[in-house]
C-alpha cells in the first residue's frame, strides 16, 4: 500500500513527501516550502505547495485501507506537516523501491503540467 501511494501521486507531491520522510516524518510548512521555492528538479511556488499535497490525501482514500491511515496530514494550528511516525520506516522502504523502478511511478501527464 506505501509503494502504491508513492508511485501513485504526481513527482511533486512524491518530492515533498520524501523530503518529509528523510526529516524524520515532520517538517513545519516554512521548511517544506523554503525547500521547494528553488528546488533544482522539482521546484513548486509556496502558495502551490498545499495544492500540491492534497493529491496525497486523493490517493490514500483510492488506494488505502481506510480514510483513517495518516500518511500525510497538515496541522494547521501548530503549521506542520507531519507523516505517522509508524510508516516513515515503510515508506522509505517504497521510495528505495520506486528509485529502483521508476516506470512504475506516475510522471507528468503533460510538459509543464504542476506536481
Amino acid at each position: 500500500m506505501l509503494f502504491d501511494t508513492v508511485a501513485a501521486v504526481l513527482p511533486g507531491a512524491r518530492a515533498v513527501r520524501r523530503r518529509l520522510v528523510e526529516l524524520g516524518g515532520t517538517a513545519s510548512y516554512g521548511e517544506v516550502q523554503e525547500c521547494f521555492a528553488d528546488h533544482p528538479t522539482t521546484p513548486i511556488p509556496p502558495n502551490k505547495i498545499g495544492g500540491t499535497l492534497t493529491s496525497i490525501r486523493a490517493v490514500r482514500r483510492r488506494v488505502g485501507p481506510d480514510n483513517r491511515s495518516n500518511i500525510l496530514e497538515p496541522d494547521d494550528r501548530r503549521r506542520i506537516y507531519r507523516i505517522e511516525p509508524a510508516l516513515v520506516e515503510g515508506l522509505k522502504r517504497a521510495f528505495h523501491l520506486a528509485d529502483s523502478r521508476p516506470d512504475l511511478l506516475r510522471q507528468e501527464q503533460a510538459r509543464g503540467a504542476s506536481a
